[in-house]
């Protein structure tokens, strides 16, 4: 088995369509160095069958993205076996860390892979919150009607295997939308 790393390298460049943005890597991400490289996630199938890349990839492709005008970060660069694994510092700091990114390279969309994601990018909304806590706060996916870092957010779910509340159809119903709202952003940009 390979050490696992302290993160992954984010692939960024100024003016992208979209940026990905995931929660942090995963222990098997980390071990091989690349991004949804989890035997069970389907970010990359999810890419091509949606129509967001006109080849097949894999996660080994990971650096070849940009050359589609997508970058990829994550939120907090710190490897663990699952979210419950961070504590709210990690996510306070990731949060800070990702709108320096955005307002540095000003991509056209942020696509949020999670939920859990949006919850922390959002703290305002977390007034709404009720005695449930965070658990009991829903985050709708799809084109969020906020900015971060005036840059418009698109919330997708977590395309990770262990994410049985979203079916791989809905899964990529919401990515097919993310292309079309960029495509979208991108024609109003030219004009």
């Amino acid at each position: 088995m390979s050490p696992i790393r302290s993160g992954l390298p984010d692939y960024l460049a100024p003016g992208l369509s979209i940026l990905f943005v995931g929660i942090n890597p995963g222990l098997r991400s980390s071990e091989v160095g690349h991004h949804y490289a989890g035997h069970s996630n389907r970010f990359w199938k999810l890419l091509f069958e949606a129509g967001l890349v006109p080849d097949r990839m894999t996660c080994q492709d990971d650096g070849r993205l940009l050359d589609y005008g997508y970058g990829l970060t994550n939120l907090i660069a710190k490897p663990t076996a699952g979210i419950q694994d961070l504590v709210k510092q990690d996510f306070l700091q990731g949060r800070q860390t990702l709108v320096g990114k955005i307002k540095k390279y000003q991509p056209a969309i942020v696509a949020v892979l999670g939920i859990s994601v949006a919850r922390v990018l959002f703290p305002f909304m977390l007034s709404k919150v009720s005695e449930k806590g965070l658990a009991g706060f829903s985050v709708p996916t799809g084109l969020l009607p906020v900015a971060l870092a005036g840059v418009r957010v698109f919330v997708l779910p977590n395309p990770s295997g262990r994410n049985a509340h979203y079916s791989y159809q809905k899964m990529k119903d919401l990515f097919s939308q993310l292309k079309s709202v960029s495509r979208q952003t991108s024609l109003a940009v030219r004009n």
